[in-house]
């Protein structure tokens, strides 16, 4: 396992809440009380959830990216990064997404192409995503790529698996779209789905989205899962199997500080994670300053306390304003407002 998988599992062992564990040796303990305590940052995303892409749906940090935080443009795209220079290609961020929660885009625009004075580069220029600490592609195992896709032109696409560098091919395909009423019809948002088999392993891999063709073209939701995942709910298999070794009678969910905040528009709002991942708006943690998409949301964790055979204990935020905030102005909610958090 790499450095960075190996952060990983520590990430999922330490703020998992694993790490407090309470294993009932003392005389008269029930069993009951041996827990996990789920705390979020990478223990989900990049840690037990399969998920590979990270800022899948060009969000990031505080309004800092592809589409964190909702409708502030321009904005980074990190880690997203060119594959390519300022003369073959640009790439930028508005607001044109078919998901009204999520209204950020992608915009690519090649500049060079296959013939002209700007000819484009061998194998093409676009955008590679690196993952969390690097993409872990295995031989032999099939992954699951998603996203959405719109030009008003033709769209010529390579998508492909590789090496932390480019160099090394572990899968790749071509897509094209026309403008047209086809099947594929790339003058509108489009569902694209491709299942990339590995012809190869490397823990620090990287997913690209290359062209060689002129024009422009937007994405939006892009996501990377293996297909090999427990029960096919998307969670590691192997990150599963620590978790069912404990033994544990309960799950606590989804974390204090993640549903413990400063300010109440960026409450966790559970509700809004039950729906399909596409149309999740994902918030902010003010708490710890990290942006999630909530991929893995109080469905999933339902999913997952099912499959541990365990009871699921939910935990929410009773206050609206917490911690500095409320402390400093005396701000709380009455019983009534909490409809966002109690069913």
């Amino acid at each position: 396992m790499d450095a960075g998988r190996s952060r990983c599992c520590i990430l999922v062992l330490a703020l998992f809440g694993i790490c407090i564990q309470y294993q009932c040796c003392a005389s008269g303990i029930d069993a009951n009380q041996t827990a996990l305590l789920f705390e979020m940052n990478h223990a989900g995303s990049g840690g037990l959830w399969a998920e590979l892409v990270s800022n899948r749906d060009n969000q990031t940090l505080a309004d800092t990216s592809f589409e964190s935080g909702g409708s502030s443009v321009p904005s980074l795209i990190k880690p997203w990064d060119i594959i390519g220079n300022d003369s073959s290609v640009i790439v930028s961020t508005d607001l044109s997404s078919c998901f009204d929660r999520n209204k950020v885009a992608l915009r690519m625009e090649v500049l060079s192409d296959n013939t002209g004075a700007n000819i484009c580069p061998d194998g093409g220029v676009g955008v590679y995503n690196p993952g969390f600490w690097g993409m872990n592609i295995e031989q032999g195992k099939s992954y699951k790529l998603v996203f959405y896709l719109r030009s008003d032109e033709p769209v010529n696409l390579s998508v492909a698996l590789t090496g932390s560098n480019g160099l090394k091919k572990l899968a790749t395909t071509t897509l094209i779209l026309y403008c047209s009423r086809r099947v594929a019809n790339a003058s509108n948002w489009t569902k694209v789905m491709v299942m990339l088999e590995a012809e190869g392993t490397d823990p620090n891999s990287r997913l690209e989205l290359k062209s060689t063709t002129k024009g422009v073209m937007w994405f939006d939701r892009v996501s990377l899962m293996p297909l090999d995942t427990y029960n096919g709910h998307g969670l590691r298999k192997d990150l599963f199997r620590m978790l069912q070794d404990l033994k544990p009678a309960f799950l606590r969910f989804p974390g204090g500080c993640y549903v413990e905040g400063v300010k109440l528009k960026n409450a966790f709002r559970w509700k809004e994670t039950v729906r399909p991942w596409e149309e999740r708006p994902g918030h902010f943690n003010d708490r710890w300053s990290y942006w999630t998409d909530d991929g893995l949301g109080h469905f999933e964790f339902l999913q997952l306390a099912e499959d541990l055979g365990v009871l699921p204990v939910w935990v929410f935020n009773s206050v609206g304003y917490f911690q500095e905030s409320a402390m400093k102005n005396k701000l709380t909610l009455p019983i009534s407002h909490l409809s966002c958090k109690i069913p």
